[in-house]
């Protein structure tokens, strides 16, 4: 069975979470896309050799790869410079979700999200918006931004939605009625323990 690993976002980073498929040799690469109230994935039709391809393994789960690239940045209207870089993209595994909870009931619990100094209580299918942003999205008939739990395969996801749009997926490592384990952050630490609130 190919192996799936999720591209890990960065702040900086933009569009649909990205899979990739790592097969013997070969790396394709696929875009997670909501259709009819499933994830499905999408081939964008490219793929490369691992073998022509820098890389090394963070973890067991983690993968880093080496990419030559350009920075072009933009001094004045006049004046702009490039730099030659080397970016660095990680891709996490997706492994099987551990529980012997029903999606539905993963769907009920309130946990209390701590990664690197934010803060904050989580409930799927709940509006994340302040008040006033709500009302806002109201009048321009907007969903806002909310967190839902997909599934790709086996893994389960905290999957992050701004109106319509998936915007990130975050995987589930293991979930009971006292904890969740949320892995695939872009820096230490890469895991974390989330406690269920009653």
């Amino acid at each position: 069975m190919k192996e799936n690993w999720l591209f890990i976002k960065t702040p900086d980073d933009y569009g649909y979470p990205e899979i990739i498929q790592i097969d013997k040799d070969i790396i394709d690469y696929f875009i997670v896309e909501k259709i009819d109230e499933t994830c499905l994935l999408k081939s964008e039709n490219r793929n490369e050799k691992l073998s022509e391809t820098e890389y090394k393994f963070i973890n067991q789960n983690r993968i880093r790869f080496f990419r030559k690239g350009k920075i072009h940045k933009v001094l004045s209207d006049e004046k702009s410079i490039t730099e030659d870089c080397i970016f660095e993209d990680d891709y996490e595994k997706l492994n099987v979700t551990e529980t012997e909870l029903t999606e539905t009931e993963i769907q009920n619990l309130k946990f209390e999200f701590n990664w690197n100094g934010e803060k904050k209580n989580l409930k799927f299918n709940e509006v994340l918006d302040p008040p006033t942003i709500q009302e806002i999205n109201k009048r321009l008939n907007r969903q806002g931004s909310r967190i839902l739990l997909e599934k790709l395969n086996e893994t389960l996801f905290v999957a992050l939605y701004t109106d319509n749009y998936l915007e990130k997926l975050i995987p589930i490592k293991y979930v009971d009625r006292q904890k969740i384990i949320l892995h695939g952050f872009p820096k230490e630490p890469y895991e974390i323990n989330c406690s269920i609130i009653e």
